[in-house]
């Protein structure tokens, strides 16, 4: 799991601390350079503040992997069961609507009933799957786009 919004916290604060530099410092030049130096003096400090981001995403997944060994030794059958049952059934209705989009165009007609194809959608699929997955240890699909990028 990410923590994306730290640059964009890092990014509203260099604007607003702009804009009251702008309405509090009457000269021009003399805002323009406050600003420039407050820009710079942030932008200086943004690998520490990602690297405490980075350092925050490791200390949750750490505790999130304690929570599950935990949960794991404990003599509770149904806590132990639980989130086993929730990834399989999250795995059948992500596999159900991939097998639902993929009908014929006219559909099934099971008599009562007739079975339309469904519109496939990538965001719904992997709603379904996303228990599933993080059962898996799937962390997230992020962290592939920030390496493409």
């Amino acid at each position: 799991m990410a923590i994306p919004f730290i640059g964009k916290i890092i990014d509203s604060v260099v604007n607003k601390g702009g804009d009251i530099i702008k309405k509090m410092v009457k000269d021009k030049d003399l805002a323009e350079r406050l600003t420039h130096e407050f820009r710079t003096q942030v932008e200086d400090n943004r690998a520490e503040y990602e690297a405490a981001g980075v350092q925050a995403e490791k200390e949750m997944f750490a505790d999130q992997q304690v929570t599950i060994q935990a949960e794991l030794h404990q003599n509770d059958q149904y806590t132990k069961r639980t989130r086993p049952i929730i990834a399989r059934r999250s795995f059948y209705a992500g596999l159900a609507y991939a097998m639902l989009t993929s009908l014929p165009e006219a559909g099934i007609n099971l008599h009562y009933v007739l079975v339309m194809p469904w519109q496939f959608q990538w965001s719904v699929l992997m709603l379904l799957y996303s228990p599933a997955l993080t059962y898996m240890g799937v962390r997230g699909a992020e962290k592939w786009r920030a390496m493409k990028a």
